[in-house]
């Protein structure tokens, strides 16, 4: 087993080299969007230099509430009036301000699961952060838990898996399998957590179309859920939690540790090409063509750059549309050049940096950003890139458009990732995905969300109406989209894991999916227990008649009571008064059914509950014999009805009590005068 130690846990990861590459080259270094490019203390400069507005967090914790979170984690716990809490908060995506209630700086599991129970107890959501790359729900009011510090990589060699914790960064699993010819299934920047990517799907840019998503390839989890307690979770080991978690994000608990497998790959032919915007439709056109024959091993995406001229991006792109087309072949390289052969006639080329090169240099393909910076995200998974798409697409991203969004990208997916695996990765059966991104805060994006929306309208007709999760940002984390992620019978599993696992919720503040309703709930409990004893009510009434007593039949009505059997006596020639109250009833009826050989049977019952009140609908079977002559063989009277009650019950404490009751009649066969006294 080698391991890679954390980066310091107090300095933002290094930018990463190019090795082996042109000091010349303007995409070294990944900088090519990158708005505070060279300044690695920018994350701690631009939170010193925020509005005072956005620094104010919710609420605050006692003193001593903190101090006993304290006193059971090794890392740091800080609130709001403590120094360096904005910097434990500021993510990389700067377009969302967390503002939470306290935040715990974990070194360990165990500090994970002091976190959680100490949320769980105060009635207070959870958060969790690695990096902070997608801006999500801010995490205000909450305990946000930082997993930086756990960033420990382990690869063993002779099995071709990694072992990370929460923490570690895409470099470092890089970095930790290249001496032994291996790679993982990175994303393209090397500082987005391993962790979170990889619950969301993980869409690597180098290897995904040959492998898969990189949840396809998790062999096993630890997580503590949200009773505080640290699970080991496998195929074999709470499989449906497994299964939940690679797809499903941050709600099922926050993972400490991931094994996934890696791959025998040591080298690229990868790298880029570079056009002027006005030769986009050129290259877009010649991108679908190759595209729609691409093999496997081929994993490309193309984008409109619309950079401003700010520090870090190089000449050739500050303040210039270009189109980026972004290669990773896993083949030989003269087959590599082959391929995009097409793509390189197409139109004139400014920048072409592809060839061989080493998979840790992977950065250099993509080349985004490594400094923080605000952006706003939007998103949708395309079926085709049939022509009336690629006309659309330059319509709204192309040389003529007045286009206010920095980046548009459409990557290819298909491929291995349109196979299926047994984890919650849905929306398998696109072919790209489209990716708008806009930089600056979201209040001042208006134009820029007002454009995204309007382009993916354009877009529709060749929509699958799915979503890319590790896609969406915050603007776009409600019901809907979420659910878009999943395909409907995965996302329906989630809501019944979410149940079993995060019952309240306490994992919330992320790409959110609620727990199912639990089917015995309380109030769910209680229609059953009234209905119970609204049939009951029913059932007193008929048996206090059947065996004449008074106690029984009268425990049935409310003392207001009224029964009005006239629809039923009146059918069958019999004149009988409305009854009211109790008294009236039971004065009435037990003289006179009561001495009967009577028998009735309820059924078909039917109620309706509202608060303290209740309407029941029934049929009452009832057979009835003069006096001492039920059981006799030779009887040759009788009157048996078939009746239908129609009644408003009250609640009365414990009981419920019958305050109308209305008897019509559905069928009669016998003798009416049985019924009649003395008859």
């Amino acid at each position: 087993m080698t391991t890679v130690p954390a980066p310091p846990p107090d300095n933002p990861p290094p930018a990463m080299s190019s090795r082996g590459s042109n000091a010349a080259d303007p995409v070294v270094g990944g900088r090519i969007a990158g708005k505070f490019s060279g300044r690695p203390d920018t994350r701690r400069r631009f939170i010193r230099a925020m509005p005072i507005g956005l620094l104010s967090y919710g609420p605050m914790l006692s003193s001593p509430m903190r101090a006993s979170l304290a006193a059971q984690v090794t890392g740091p716990v800080l609130g709001p009036e403590d120094d360096g809490f904005a910097a434990e908060c500021a993510p990389f995506n700067l377009a969302v301000t967390h503002r939470p209630a306290v935040v715990v700086g974990a070194e360990s599991s165990g500090d994970v699961q002091a976190a959680v129970r100490f949320a769980a107890a105060h009635g207070l959501p959870v958060a969790v952060m690695a990096t902070g790359h997608q801006a999500i729900v801010p995490a205000d009011g909450s305990v946000l838990v930082t997993t930086r510090r756990m960033a420990g990589v382990g690869v063993d060699p002779e099995a071709r898996t990694a072992r990370v914790a929460a923490g570690a960064i895409w470099q470092q699993v890089v970095d930790a399998a290249a001496p032994h010819g291996l790679a993982p299934l990175n994303g393209s920047s090397p500082l987005v957590g391993v962790v979170g990517y990889t619950l969301g799907g993980g869409l690597s840019p180098t290897m995904g179309r040959a492998h898969g998503w990189a949840s396809d390839h998790v062999t096993s989890l630890d997580v503590v859920t949200a009773d505080g307690v640290l699970r080991h979770v496998d195929a074999a080991t709470e499989a449906d939690l497994f299964w939940a978690l690679r797809g499903g994000k941050s709600n099922f608990g926050i993972v400490t540790a991931m094994e996934f497998a890696l791959f025998p790959v040591a080298r690229l032919w990868a790298g880029g090409l570079f056009f002027a915007g006005d030769d986009a439709a050129a290259v877009l056109r010649a991108y679908a063509d190759l595209t729609a024959t691409a093999p496997d091993a081929l994993s490309s995406s193309m984008a409109f750059l619309r950079l401003p001229p700010l520090p870090g991006v190089p000449e050739l792109l500050a303040g210039h549309f270009t189109v980026h087309v972004r290669i990773s072949y896993l083949g030989p390289d003269q087959e590599g050049e082959r391929l995009v052969a097409p793509l390189r006639a197409a139109a004139p080329v400014l920048l072409d940096t592809l060839g061989p090169m080493p998979y840790e240099d992977f950065a250099r393909i993509h080349s985004d950003p490594v400094d923080p910076a605000p952006f706003s995200e939007h998103t949708a998974l395309l079926s085709s890139m049939a022509p009336g798409a690629v006309d659309e697409i330059l319509a709204a991203a192309g040389p003529a458009a007045d286009c206010p969004a920095q980046f548009v990208e459409l990557r290819h997916l298909g491929g291995a990732l349109a196979r299926p695996a047994d984890n919650a990765v849905g929306n398998r059966d696109a072919l790209f995905a489209l990716w708008i991104v806009a930089i600056g805060m979201p209040d001042d994006l208006g134009p820029q969300i007002a454009y995204a929306d309007a382009f993916l309208a354009r877009v529709r007709p060749w929509s699958t109406g799915g979503r890319y999760l590790n896609f969406i940002a915050a603007q776009n984390t409600g019901a809907r989209e979420v659910r878009a992620s999943y395909d409907e019978a995965a996302y329906h599993r989630l809501r019944e894991v979410k149940r079993r696992f995060d019952p309240h919720n306490l994992f919330r503040l992320n790409h959110n999916i609620p727990p199912a309703e639990d089917p015995m709930n309380d109030d769910t409990l209680q229609l059953i227990v009234d209905r119970a004893a609204i049939a009951d009510a029913v059932h007193r009434y008929a048996a206090g008649l059947d065996h004449g007593d008074a106690d029984l039949f009268v425990s049935s009505l409310t003392e207001d009571a009224t029964v009005d059997l006239t629809p039923a006596t009146t059918k069958i020639g019999l004149e009988f008064p409305v009854l009211t109250p109790r008294r009236t009833v039971v004065e009435a009826l037990i003289p006179t059914v009561g001495p009967l050989d009577t028998s009735h049977v309820i059924s078909n019952i039917r109620t309706t509950v509202d608060g303290d009140t209740a309407k029941l609908s029934c049929y009452a079977m009832a057979q009835h014999f003069p006096a001492g002559e039920g059981p006799k063989p030779e009887r040759t009277r009788h009157a048996l009805m078939m009746n239908r009650y129609d009644a408003d019950l009250v609640r009365d404490g414990e009981a419920w009590r019958i305050s109308r009751l209305v008897i019509d009649s559905a069928w009669f066969s016998g003798d009416p005068s049985v019924l009649l006294p003395g008859g």
